[in-house]
């Protein structure tokens, strides 16, 4: 994507009820080409302590709105339900008004899109889930999706498959930009130029990163390291290690002792943010066995640390970061013997470990926060080039 000149606007309001720090780099750079134009709106309200810190960095212009979201969907976490939830924010259409905006971009299709919609601001969609992960909506929420998509002005997605999805919708292709998501930028003091070289008498590090619920697919990584054990697949021994804390560890420890991993999986628990990176630069290839994911962040901040990928099909980046055979693998979730037959081919030929991790580096390389505002600034001109009529009438 070439480079994007910020549109000549008066406001445009960025609708961000859940907040991540991975955003925050992405607004300083809308910020630092729109100004003060820029106004971000979020909720107080935030599940994680990384987003409610989050809510504070970065230089850009906000309104924190006081408010909630109500979890409905309970299968979620377990990787069998699309999401669901309300947000409550009573003052919101207030705020909106007052700032009297000139585009509106909402990130997904929830009640706060529909408030911007309905007041008639030209709005920006911003969408990240897949057909997969949406496999559940029931037939209203499609319903509501599609008579959204037919008013929105434009759309920003993460990759090829949130791309997929909104067209599914009745976006039409000319109004969809895609690569609106990138990992937070590797801190300098980790940042590497090649990947990591395999010391001589270590063992092979398999890596993961994440919340420890049955929808990261905890245990598909689990029973392929049972299967792994129990053959003989190379010169090189290996371990796994299992970062992050949730509701599902003392299960997953319990599995892993069951399974007599003992000495192969390690779980190291909670660390804090600038911590995990040590854990990458330490580790020779990535696993994500993930249930359900949109554009897992982890994954190319691995592959930014030159690590090889091991990921599941079900993660949404996969046809955006994977190239098969030549920086990893994918593999089915539910199929343990074949995350297991992946892992032995790095530990039969360990130089693959080097040369699929520089492949990392250079597919992830372009993802930046810089390009990320790019895409979003794309979207902004498009609806002043085209207006926000325009693009309504012709996709009805």
């Amino acid at each position: 994507m070439a480079e994007t000149h910020a549109p000549n606007m008066n406001k445009t309001v960025f609708l961000l009820p859940s907040f991540g720090p991975y955003v925050v780099p992405i607004l300083d750079s809308l910020y630092d080409r729109l100004g003060p134009a820029l106004t971000v709106i979020a909720l107080n309200h935030q599940w994680h302590e990384i987003s409610r810190v989050a809510l504070n960095l970065g230089r850009f212009p906000r309104k924190i709105l006081t408010g909630y979201t109500v979890p409905i969907s309970r299968g979620h976490d377990r990787g069998c339900q699309s999401p669901l939830g309300l947000i409550i924010a009573p003052t919101m259409p207030c705020v909106l008004a007052s700032v009297r905006p000139d585009i509106v971009i909402s990130a997904n299709f929830n009640v706060w899109t529909l408030t911007a919609l309905l007041m008639g601001f030209p709005t920006i969609i911003y969408w990240e889930g897949t057909h997969h992960t949406e496999r559940t909506v029931q037939h209203w929420r499609r319903t509501l999706r599609q008579w959204m998509t037919r008013r929105a002005s434009a759309f920003v997605v993460n990759g090829k498959l949130s791309r997929r999805y909104v067209e599914s919708l009745g976006a039409p292709p000319t109004a969809v930009v895609e690569g609106g998501l990138c990992a937070m930028p590797t801190p300098a003091v980790h940042a590497v130029q090649a990947p990591r070289r395999l010391g001589q008498g270590k063992p092979i590090r398999f890596l993961f990163v994440g919340r420890l619920i049955e929808g990261k697919g905890i245990d598909c990584l689990l029973r392929a390291t049972s299967v792994l054990s129990n053959c003989s697949a190379g010169p090189f021994d290996f371990e796994v290690i299992i970062v992050g804390d949730g509701p599902g560890r003392e299960r997953f420890e319990h599995t892993a002792r069951e399974l007599h991993l003992q000495n192969l999986v390690r779980f190291v628990g909670s660390v804090g943010y600038r911590d995990i990176w040590s854990w990458y630069a330490d580790s020779h290839v990535f696993v994500l066995p993930t249930l359900q994911d949109n554009w897992p962040l982890v994954v190319p901040e691995a592959m930014s640390m030159g690590m090889p990928i091991l990921l599941s099909n079900r993660a949404g980046s996969v046809p955006d970061l994977l190239r098969e055979g030549s920086n990893g693998w994918s593999f089915d979730p539910d199929q343990p013997e074949q995350l297991a037959a992946l892992c032995a081919e790095y530990l039969r030929c360990p130089s693959l470990i080097e040369s699929h991790g520089r492949t990392s580096m250079e597919v992830v390389r372009p993802y930046t926060p810089h390009r990320a505002a790019d895409a979003f600034l794309e979207a902004l001109s498009m609806v002043q080039r085209v207006g926000p009529g325009q693009r309504n009438r012709t996709s009805v």
